[in-house]
């Protein structure tokens, strides 16, 4: 038995549809062959349609996805069923998904029923795969490792879920501007907006007395659907006729939802420069090759990007005129090296991005500005920067 095999059947047996799934999906990308991807996700349902007798009809109406020679079912941890197709399935597909669609109410069917194309959406794909294998190992690790008290039961997060989607999310954003600041206090100017919930908040309000950052899975889910309603809300037409210059912070994965795809589809071409994407440098170096095929897709589209880095050091791991961000965004903490000192030097060197580029946030007190100030940064984000009043 190959050493691959024996991993697999080392899995339990709710895992083996998500890893053969995935294989499925590399091997179309690689070979470079075109498939279609029909993903019914119980998941994505209200707890109570996963469970009864109109589930039993969905999974009969799924049944034959599984009896074909031109289709493959599979089956993901928590319930989702995924078919891919040949090109020559396209029909037998897209009637499925129309029983799909007559099955279930209109906004229930427009989150849980997807057609996909491989391989040109072979993340967004490979993103439900990891969803349903967090779960598991999410599952597992709140059984095994932490108090039950603390845990973020999956029904509670499921809840959660719903209720970000019609919850005012207004409550929870923190909106600041991001001004042009020079020595002196002098020509302040604004040039955009930054808006990014609070989660600790979101976390507390929703799931009261869990610790998300327990169960990472979890917390990425979460941190997920604040992505896809957020992007929902800026699609509003009232959001996007008054739009301005808006830095939004999301995961990688975001870019690929539908969400972000029907507001790049309704969004003008001219208008989409004022989106400025914040992408996180850990969860960029998590998966490279994701964030190539985000960027790539992102820059063709119009819209820029910005590095947000824990610390200068973090942002020298990557080269951000070759990875493709416009601006970087720096988080100002006592730990930063002196402004005057080689290092500083040395990191501004490296950085190799103008004044206009680089935004110093976390500027709550006068230090943080006075480090900018040294190092030649002119973008400031942070309490003190609201109490200053940009000229006309």
């Amino acid at each position: 038995m190959t050493s691959a095999a024996q991993k697999a059947t080392a899995l339990p047996a709710e895992a083996l549809g998500a890893v053969a799934l995935s294989n499925a999906i590399r091997d179309a990308v690689a070979l470079g062959e075109e498939r279609l991807v029909l993903m019914l996700r119980f998941s994505a349902l209200p707890r109570a349609r996963r469970f009864g007798t109109r589930a039993e009809l969905l999974r009969e109406a799924w049944e034959p996805m599984n009896s074909t020679a031109r289709v493959r079912g599979f089956k993901l941890p928590g319930g989702d069923l995924v078919a891919i197709g040949l090109p020559n399935a396209s029909d037998a597909l897209e009637h499925q998904r129309r029983i799909l669609f007559s099955m279930l109410e209109a906004e229930e069917a427009t989150q849980a029923v997807y057609m996909l194309r491989l391989p040109q959406q072979a993340a967004a794909v490979m993103a439900a795969v990891e969803d349903s294998l967090g779960m598991v190992a999410a599952m597992r690790a709140m059984a095994l490792e932490e108090p039950e008290s603390r845990l973020v039961d999956p029904a509670a997060l499921a809840s959660a879920e719903r209720g970000l989607m019609t919850a005012d999310l207004s409550i929870f954003f923190r909106r600041q501007k991001i001004c042009w600041l020079e020595p002196g206090g002098q020509n302040t100017k604004l040039f955009w907006e930054d808006r990014r919930t609070d989660l600790a908040e979101i976390c507390a309000r929703l799931l009261p007395g869990s610790d998300i950052s327990l169960t990472p899975a979890f917390a990425k889910r979460l941190m997920k659907s604040i992505d896809r309603r957020q992007l929902s809300d800026i699609a509003r037409p009232e959001e996007l006729r008054n739009m301005r210059q808006l830095a939004l912070p999301l995961r990688v994965e975001s870019l690929f939802s539908a969400e972000f795809l029907r507001l790049d589809s309704i969004m003008p071409q001219s208008q989409r420069p004022r989106l400025i994407v914040g992408l996180d440098s850990e969860d960029v170096l998590a998966d490279p090759d994701l964030f190539l095929l985000a960027r790539n897709f992102v820059q063709a589209r119009g819209y820029r990007l910005m590095l947000e880095a824990a610390s200068p050091f973090a942002a020298t791991i990557l080269s951000n005129q070759r990875a493709g961000f416009d601006y970087l965004r720096l988080k100002w903490s006592e730990d930063f090296p002196a402004a005057d000192s080689p290092a500083t030097a040395e990191l501004c060197k490296k950085l190799s991005l103008n004044a206009e580029q680089i935004v110093l946030a976390g500027a709550d007190r006068p230090a943080a500005i006075a480090w900018g100030w040294e190092a030649g940064i002119r973008l400031f984000q942070g309490r003190l920067i609201e109490t200053q009043r940009p000229a006309a």
